[in-house]
């Protein structure tokens, strides 16, 4: 198998890492290349004596290089990748450094499966249940605090709030950081961001962003305060929201979700020192939808996980939570894509009425994955809306992507005029997160292709990914 040429760029760390990788697909560059099945390898003179020695599987993917670089993939798995996309590279014997690292995959996922076979060593509930209250005692008291100082902070008024330094929505921020809640720390965080943004299309003024944000807070608290009047997978949202981890004895315990799983986009976030990668997937039997998350630091790279235009056919595992979305890799692999389009896909309409329900169901969401099927983009004229100004914005949204039950606004974003471009005024499919006031496109399906905005930076393209 082949990956394409804009799966294996959306494999890319970096902005830096993806332009680096296309330097060095260029087949004169390599020296002994070869391949085995989904296994590729090749050297490269790199800024040392001896040339890189590169190895990299298709099917993972994954990739190993023997140069210092952090990163992962680094540009020469890129570029080795590239090369083959370009052209397929020939079968050959494998050197003994590929042959070595295809055996160490080999016994490594062997040795995986004979661990997950094994017995689970005995755990000392005793301490277990004395952590867990340890826990939730100080979670209880970082609610109190948050409590307080939000009642505070409403009682002076959105106006007082909106002159406060960042200091001070920190200085709250730390005191839930230790409090054992980062889900309610990284809300507070993100407030003074939305007081402090200039108005943009489909999204809220800063007045009203700040006050959805504090209400959501508020929302996110009282549920924390009656977990025992929820049902069990509403609890288990809540506490996740909090910033609760789910313990690998909850995820063992949870069902298998076997499918074809379409892989619609990948998107790269920064978190403090943190690398966030969010798989976004949909079942093409069930119509599910699922978001992978997986975290990665400087000397903990990502994981491997299946392209943006690939299909992942085998079995995910719901984390616990009121509605289901997160989700996790189980047994299974990655292939072509069957074909090129967003299972599940309906009318403005319907995913209002989806998210509607979503948020009647855990209302402190953010946003949640809608999809779009057979809509225009266009831009929303003032007589499209009897010369009104949008309510909700203070002005009328630039963009929207639309049919004849309705339209939802299109959030600013730098990557607009290429998916306007793409999709030239013909009905297309989309894929995007929407918050209420805004779809973020992520991917879109037109004229049989898969078009999907790059997992990371906000360069103005589209990568063709199946």
């Amino acid at each position: 198998m082949s990956l394409t040429t804009a799966q294996i760029l959306d494999l890319a760390p970096d902005a830096s890492s993806r332009k680096a990788g296309q330097d060095q697909a260029k087949p004169q560059k390599w020296a002994g290349l070869g391949r085995a099945g989904t296994v590729i390898w090749g050297e490269i003179k790199g800024s040392g004596a001896s040339p890189y020695r590169t190895v990299a599987d298709l099917a993972g993917p994954a990739s190993k290089c023997t140069c210092p670089s952090r990163k992962f993939p680094c540009k020469h798995g890129l570029g080795l990748m590239l090369v083959d996309a370009a052209s397929a590279i020939a079968d050959g014997e494998p050197p003994d450094w590929a042959a070595a690292w295809m055996k160490g995959r080999e016994s490594r996922a062997a040795a995986a499966e004979t661990r997950a076979k094994e017995p689970a060593k005995p755990v000392d509930e005793r301490a277990q249940a004395k952590r867990r209250q340890a826990r939730e005692d100080r979670v209880g008291a970082a609610l109190d605090e948050l409590d307080l100082w939000l009642r505070d902070l409403m009682r002076r008024g959105l106006a007082a709030a909106r002159g406060e330094p960042y200091a001070f929505w920190d200085r709250m921020a730390g005191r839930l950081v230790d409090g054992q809640a980062p889900g309610l720390a990284r809300r507070v965080r993100a407030l003074p961001g939305l007081a402090a943004a200039a108005p943009r299309p489909g999204a809220p003024r800063p007045e009203a962003a700040l006050g959805l944000g504090l209400g959501r807070l508020a929302l996110l608290l009282r549920a924390a305060r009656r977990l025992d009047a929820l049902s069990p997978e509403q609890a288990a949202g809540v506490r996740a929201a909090l910033g609760y981890p789910v313990t690998a004895e909850e995820m063992a315990g949870r069902p298998d979700q076997a499918d074809t799983w379409a892989v619609l986009a990948h998107a790269v976030e920064e978190e403090d020192r943190l690398t966030a990668r969010s798989v976004w997937l949909v079942g093409r039997a069930s119509g599910a939808l699922a978001q992978v998350i997986d975290y990665g630091t400087a000397g903990s790279p990502l994981p491997p996980a299946p392209a943006a235009g690939q299909d992942f056919l085998g079995a995910l595992a719901f984390q616990p939570g009121d509605p289901p979305l997160r989700a996790v890799f189980r047994e299974g692999r990655a292939g072509p894509a069957a074909q090129a389009v967003i299972p599940g896909a309906a009318s403005v309409a319907a995913a209002r009425d989806s998210f509607a329900e979503t948020l009647a169901r855990a209302p402190w969401l953010e946003r949640w994955p809608v999809r779009l099927s057979r809509v225009r983009l266009g831009r929303l004229a003032a007589a499209a809306s009897g010369g009104r100004t949008d309510s909700k914005t203070g002005s009328l949204p630039a963009f929207a992507a639309g049919d004849e039950t309705g339209c939802l606004a299109l959030g600013a974003d730098p990557r607009l005029p290429s998916l306007l471009a793409v999709a030239a005024g013909r009905p297309v499919d989309l894929f995007g997160l929407y918050d209420g006031y805004g779809l973020h496109p992520l991917a879109l399906v037109t004229g049989g292709h898969l078009y999907a905005m790059p997992a990371q930076g906000a360069q103005p393209v589209l990568l063709q990914v199946a």
